[in-house]
């Protein structure tokens, strides 16, 4: 099996203690770690990649009957290992690839299936070599028999995706301007609006009725984005009291500004730890582009599309249907 890492020696150095400086504790990162497919539609050649910012202390591999564990020094003077690089043509494709990955800050993130994040994870854009990639955060379901994997969650939702450019009622693309995250006791959704005056929910368009949806939200919050900012990291509260949807949301600006709420409960903090919170971020050279989710009345999954950070992105890629919110009006009824 050919699995390339990289690594790097932690740096440690004495430090001389003066009366008039606090000496800074070094931290571990709390995110956890993470599994990014790179695969080809028929998955013949590309690569899959495990990282962790804080060090990956150890994956287990499961293919079928076979399985396989990589371990690695988690030691603060040992050599830590940040990446690991996996090639799926090492595997029998016909069965169940499994991943546990274990970082060095203990947070762990499990896949029953790498061949399943292929159809989920990217967005193929019309008559363009440029690929848009998706991740997400799931609502935790505590109901039983559930084992919150969420690469399998079962999501009954309206599917929509909202893109930080949209085409208005003039057909000209338009640049999102604001976003309001609506948060109450949960997650209700987010509105995104646009410098042409236009606005696009993440989440529900119409009711049961047919009638325009209005979320709720008690501890909502809205942001300005100027011209010059992106989004580079949205964070997630997984635990929405257990009803598999989401508790609260996050959104932080490359200038620093943050805005949102996370809701976070200490029933969830005893139960799950950090596990609760994901964070959701652009990979090297790319930057958030827009949303997608899966939302009821509540929104049950909500995750960011990343593209290339210094390409515009074609013209078609903002008419597929894919990367809009597009909902029939009796789309609840027929639920």
């Amino acid at each position: 099996m050919r699995i390339s890492t990289i690594r790097q020696r932690g740096g440690h150095q004495a430090v001389r203690r003066r009366r008039s400086k606090q000496i800074a504790i070094p931290t571990r990162s709390i995110e956890a770690p993470s599994i990014t497919p790179h695969f080809s539609d028929d998955l013949e050649s590309g690569t899959m990649v495990v990282e962790c910012k804080s060090g990956l202390a150890q994956i287990k591999l499961t293919n079928g009957m076979t399985g396989e564990t990589l371990s690695y020094d988690c030691s603060l003077s040992g050599r830590k290992t940040y990446s690991v690089t996996i090639v799926p043509e090492d595997f029998d494709q016909s069965k169940p690839l499994c991943l546990e990955v274990l970082g060095c800050n203990g947070r762990i993130k499990r896949c029953s299936d790498a061949w399943k994040m292929t159809i989920r994870d990217v967005v193929r854009i019309a008559n363009s070599k440029i690929i848009l990639r998706k991740e997400s955060a799931v609502g935790i379901d505590l109901r039983p028999g559930r084992d919150n994997d969420e690469a399998d969650a079962g999501l009954n939702g309206h599917k929509w995706a909202v893109m930080l450019q949209e085409r208005g009622a003039n057909g000209k693309l338009s640049r999102a301007k604001t976003i309001d995250l609506r948060i109450g006791a949960i997650l209700d959704g987010a509105v995104v609006y646009y410098e042409d005056g236009h606005s696009t929910p993440c989440g529900l368009r119409y009711t049961s009725d047919g009638s325009k949806h209005h979320f709720g939200g008690g501890n909502s919050q809205k942001f300005h984005i100027p011209s010059d900012v992106d989004i580079v990291k949205v964070e997630v509260n997984r635990f929405g009291w257990g009803n598999s949807v989401l508790g609260g949301i996050t959104m932080t600006l490359s200038n620093g500004t943050k805005a949102g709420s996370l809701n976070k409960h200490q029933l969830a903090g005893r139960m799950f730890g950090n596990n609760d919170i994901k964070v959701l971020e652009a990979g090297v050279g790319e930057k958030i582009v827009g949303f997608y989710g899966s939302s009821s009345y509540y929104t049950e999954e909500f995750g960011i599309i990343t593209g290339p950070k210094d390409v515009e992105l074609p013209v078609q890629a903002y008419d597929m249907r894919q990367l809009q919110n597009i909902q029939a009006r009796d789309w609840a009824r027929n639920k």
